[in-house]
């Protein structure tokens, strides 16, 4: 009666420990790579900026210039 009632109270004893292990916790590493830079490409207009000196005083005027992004 005594080997029946440990072999039963080591079988729950057992059994209580493997149902309480907790997984191992996997852990992941994350790398961040920034993305590429943009780069901007153009060509320069020629004379852009005009400057213009009278009696009444300077006048600067300049052309638009179109720009473009590309990726």
């Amino acid at each position: 009666m005594k080997k029946i009632f440990i072999l039963i109270a080591m079988g729950v004893f057992v059994t209580l420990m493997s149902c309480t292990d907790k997984p191992a916790e996997a852990t992941k590493e994350v790398i961040v790579v920034p993305a590429a830079p943009v780069i901007i490409v153009k060509d320069p207009p020629e004379k852009t900026t005009t400057v213009t000196l009278d009696k009444n005083g300077v006048k600067v005027s300049t052309k638009k210039v179109a720009v473009t992004v590309k990726q």
